[in-house]
C-alpha cells in the first residue's frame, strides 16, 4: 500500500486501540475503589474488631495487595492510553502533512543555535506552513537541529551524494521508520523538558564539586548505624550509658540525614530527572538505540551512525544497558509501591548520594560519547525525514549535479512542494550559461512569485538529500539570496523604498563575496524589485543591479510588471523572457471570472489584467 493508506489503517488501529483502553481504565477505576474499600474494611474490623480476626486480616493485606497491583497496572494501561493517543496525533498530522492542511501541522521556527538563513521568510521556510513544518518528523533536539543545519546550510555536492544515498536506504523501509518516529513521540519530548542526559554527562563530576557533602554523606549514616548498634548492645547488656550514646548518635544521624537531603536533595532529584527523563525516557531511549541495529549499511552517514550507537565499545546501547540498571535505583522516589523503602534507605543510608555516586562512575566511562549518541540519533532522524517525504512523493526526483558547462540550472515538472498535489501546476526551466536570468513577467495573481519560491523551495529541499517536487532536477549546491517579502519599518523610520534598497545592496554584497572567495555559486530570486519609483528610473535601476548580479558570475530569476524592461539592452541581453497569463470566463449568470492556468509561456506577457480587476471589483 502507499504511504497514505499505511497512515490511514494505522491511524484506524491506534483509535480503536485508544478507545478500548479507555475502556480499561474506566472499569479499574472502580476496581481501585471497591479493592480499597475491601481492605480498609478487612484490616480495620481484623485489627480493632472482635468477630473473625483470623479471616478479616489476611483478607484485608491480600485486598491491600490487590489495590496496589491495581495501581500499579493503572499507571501501565495509562502510560499504554497516552501512547495510543500520541499514535493518533502522529498519523493524524502525516496525512496532514499529505494534503498540505497547514492548519493541523505544527509550527516549527529556528533553533536559536541553528545558522541564519537569510532567505528564510521569503521562502516560507519556518512557520506554520513552511518547509520545516512539512518535513519535521524529528522528537530531539539534535534531531531538530540536524535538519534545520542541513536546510540553512549550502554543502557540497559530496555531501548531498552522503544524504541522498543514506534516504534512499531508508525509503523502503517505512515500517521501520514509522516505529522510530512512533517511539521518539511517545516520549514527549517536543511538550516535555528536552532530555537532558547528554547534557549532563558532559559536565563536571557533582559530588567532586560539592566536596564537603560528599564527605559528611558518609560520615552520618556511619553514625546512625553505629548508634543503632551500641543502643542494641546496650539493651542487651542493659547498660545506660551505651544507650544514652547509642540513642544520641542514631538521633543525630537521622536528624543530619534529614537535614542533608534538605540541603542538597532537590539538585541531586534534578540530575536524576535530567538522567530518567520523563515518561520513563532512557528506558525508551534503550530501546530506540537496540532499534539502531536495523538501519541498512549505506557506506556512509548510516553506516558511521550503527557504528557509534551499536558497535564501538562504548555505544549507546552498551551505555544504557549500564544506565538503565542505576535508573531503576534512582527512580524509587517516583514510584508508589516502593516509596516507603526508599524513604527508609534515605534516610538510613542517604540512598540519593550513593545512586549518584555509582551514575558519575556511569559518567567517567561513558559521559565523553553520550554527546555522540544523540549526534547520530539526531542525523538518522534527519535522514528519516526527508526518506519520509520522499516516499510520500513517489512522483519527485533526485536533484543530480550538473554535467553540461552550457546549462546553470535545469528542472523538469518543476512544482512548488508546499502546494497541495491537486492544485500544483508544474513547469520547465532551464538557465543557460550565456542567459543567466530568467525574467519572468505576467500578470498581477498569475503565479510569478509562486514559482520563484517553488525553485528556491527545492533547491532548499535538495540540500537535505531528499527528493525534490520535478521530474527531472539538475543543479549546482547553490546560496540563495532573496528579495520577495520586504517590510518597512516604522520603529526604525525606514521606508518600503529603502528597505528594498538596503536588501538590494545585500544581495549584491553576496554575490561579489561569492565571486571574490571561496564559496558556493549564488542564485537569486527577485520580485518586482524598486516598485517606489517611476518606470524609467526602475529600468535603470533594475539594469544596473542585474548587470551587477551577471558580473559577478550569479544566476537568478526576476519578476516584473514593466514590460518595457524586457527591452533594456543590459536585461534583454542576458534574460531569457517568460510570462504567466490569465484568462477569462463568463458563468451562468453571465459575469466574467478571471481564470489562472500558471503555466508559464516563453516571450513577454501579451496581456495585462489591473483595469479589468478594476471592473471586476466594481471600481470602474
Amino acid at each position: 500500500m502507499d504511504a497514505r493508506q499505511e497512515y490511514q489503517t494505522q491511524l484506524s488501529a491506534a483509535e480503536r486501540a485508544a478507545q478500548e483502553i479507555e475502556k480499561q481504565l474506566a472499569k479499574l477505576v472502580w476496581v481501585r475503589t471497591v479493592l480499597f474499600f475491601l481492605a480498609a474494611g478487612c484490616l480495620i474490623f481484623g485489627y480493632f474488631g472482635e468477630v473473625a480476626r483470623a479471616i478479616n486480616v489476611p483478607l484485608g493485606w491480600l485486598f491491600g495487595a490487590g489495590f496496589l497491583v491495581a495501581i500499579v497496572w493503572n499507571e501501565h494501561r495509562r502510560l499504554a492510553h497516552l501512547s495510543a493517543l500520541n499514535d493518533v496525533a502522529l498519523f493524524k498530522r502525516l496525512i496532514a502533512r499529505l494534503d498540505r492542511r497547514w492548519q493541523d501541522l505544527t509550527a516549527v521556527e529556528f533553533l536559536p543555535d541553528s545558522p541564519d538563513l537569510a532567505c528564510s521568510d521569503d521562502l516560507d521556510v519556518a512557520g506554520d506552513h513552511g518547509l520545516m513544518a512539512l518535513m519535521n518528523l524529528t522528537g530531539t533536539h539534535p534531531g531538530l537541529k540536524q535538519m534545520q543545519d542541513w536546510i540553512a546550510v549550502t554543502p557540497t555536492w559530496p555531501q548531498v551524494k552522503l544524504r541522498q544515498a543514506a534516504t534512499r536506504a531508508l525509503v523502503p523501509m517505512r515500517e521501520f521508520r514509522l516505529e522510530l518516529v512512533r517511539r521518539i513521540a511517545n516520549t514527549n519530548f517536543a511538550t516535555k523538558m528536552p532530555y537532558g542526559l547528554a547534557d549532563w554527562a558532559a559536565k563536571p563530576s557533582w559530588l567532586q564539586q560539592h566536596r564537603f557533602a560528599h564527605w559528611i554523606s558518609y560520615l552520618f549514616p556511619v553514625v546512625l548505624i553505629a548508634g543503632a548498634i551500641i543502643l542494641l548492645i546496650g539493651q542487651q547488656r542493659d547498660n545506660q550509658l551505651w544507650m544514652r550514646v547509642g540513642l544520641g548518635c542514631l538521633a543525630t544521624g537521622a536528624i543530619a540525614n534529614i537535614l542533608i537531603t534538605m540541603l542538597w536533595g532537590s539538585w541531586i532529584h534534578d540530575i536524576f530527572q535530567r538522567v530518567c527523563g520523563e515518561h520513563h525516557a532512557s528506558g525508551q531511549f534503550a530501546e530506540i538505540f537496540k532499534m539502531m541495529e536495523k538501519l541498512p549499511e549505506d557506506g556512509g552517514i548510516l553506516s558511521d551512525s550503527k557504528r557509534i550507537m551499536i558497535q564501538q565499545p562504548d555505544s549507546a546501547v552498551r551505555g544504557f544497558a549500564d544506565l538503565n540498571r542505576l535508573v531503576r535505583l534512582a527512580s524509587l522516589q517516583r514510584n508508589v509501591v516502593f516509596y516507603l523503602i526508599y524513604l527508609v534507605l534515605q534516610l538510613v543510608l542517604l540512598w540519593d548520594f550513593r545512586i549518584l555516586k555509582m551514575l558519575e562512575k556511569w559518567q567517567q566511562r561513558y559521559g565523553s560519547s553520550a554527546g555522540q549518541w544523540f549526534e547520530s540519533l539526531g542525523r538518522c532522524e534527519a535522514i528519516l525525514c526527508a526518506a519520509t517525504l520522499a516516499d510520500e512523493h513517489p512522483d519527485w526526483c533526485y536533484p543530480v549535479e550538473l554535467n553540461d558547462e552550457k546549462v546553470r540550472f535545469q528542472a523538469r515538472q518543476l512544482g512548488h512542494p508546499l502546494l497541495p498535489t491537486n492544485v500544483r501546476v508544474s513547469n520547465d526551466l532551464t538557465l543557460a550559461a550565456d542567459r543567466p536570468l530568467l525574467l519572468v513577467t505576467g500578470s498581477n495573481m498569475a503565479g510569478k512569485s509562486t514559482f520563484m519560491r517553488a525553485v528556491g523551495v527545492n533547491l532548499l529541499l535538495a540540500r537535505t538529500g531528499c527528493t525534490v517536487c520535478a521530474t527531472q532536477f539538475a543543479s549546482d549546491m547553490v546560496d540563495i539570496a532573496s528579495s520577495i517579502r520586504v517590510r518597512d519599518s516604522l520603529r526604525e523610520g525606514v521606508s518600503f523604498f529603502m528597505a528594498e534598497l538596503r536588501r538590494l545592496k545585500s544581495v549584491v554584497d553576496m554575490a561579489v563575496k561569492h565571486q571574490a572567495g571561496d564559496h558556493p555559486p549564488l542564485l537569486f530570486l527577485l520580485d518586482e524589485i524598486l516598485q517606489g519609483t517611476n518606470s524609467r528610473e526602475r529600468q535603470i535601476a533594475v539594469a544596473h543591479v542585474v548587470g551587477e548580479l551577471v558580473k559577478h558570475g550569479t544566476i537568478g530569476l526576476l519578476s516584473t510588471h514593466d514590460l518595457d524592461l524586457a527591452k533594456v539592452d543590459e536585461v534583454s541581453a542576458v534574460a531569457q523572457i517568460v510570462h504567466f497569463r490569465e484568462y477569462f470566463e463568463t458563468d451562468a449568470k453571465g459575469q466574467q471570472i478571471m481564470r489562472f492556468d500558471y503555466i508559464m509561456r516563453p516571450g513577454p506577457t501579451p496581456t495585462t489584467n489591473a483595469l479589468k480587476l478594476l471592473e471586476l471589483v466594481g471600481l470602474k
